[in-house]
């Protein structure tokens, strides 16, 4: 399965409905291996408090700071933490965060659009 969680897919519950999913079909959690791509990082993705809030009502280890000291989210760690609550222990997180690298698309840092490209397979 593929799967788009930013922050309102993380708090609508995507990833969890992607490996209900999954398990429905036959899937075993314990055999998912689970990778997230790109993202801006908790450090970088600056918001107002009470968006920060509301986030951490619904997922508390999405709850951040940014490096400047601001409120902020991760939506890596909140995914991250909906994949283990569900069973997946083979997880992996990209080191790339969008708004700091020059070499992916951040609306955030360009305030222009662009795209992201991700893909799966099967072995």
């Amino acid at each position: 399965a593929a799967a788009h969680a930013g922050r309102p897919g993380m708090l609508a519950g995507v990833v969890p409905a992607a490996v209900e999913a999954m398990v429905e079909l036959g899937a075993d959690p314990g055999r998912i291996v689970a990778r997230t791509g790109p993202a801006v990082c908790g450090r970088c993705y600056e918001v107002p408090e009470a968006m920060r809030a509301d986030v951490a009502a619904v997922e508390p280890t999405a709850y951040a700071e940014t490096s400047w000291g601001t409120p902020a989210v991760d939506v890596t760690a909140g995914v991250h933490a909906q994949l283990e609550r569900l069973g997946v222990v083979d997880r992996e997180q990209s080191p790339v965060c969008t708004l700091e690298s020059g070499d992916h698309f951040s609306y955030r840092r360009d305030r222009t659009t662009g795209r992201l490209a991700g893909y799966v397979w099967l072995d």
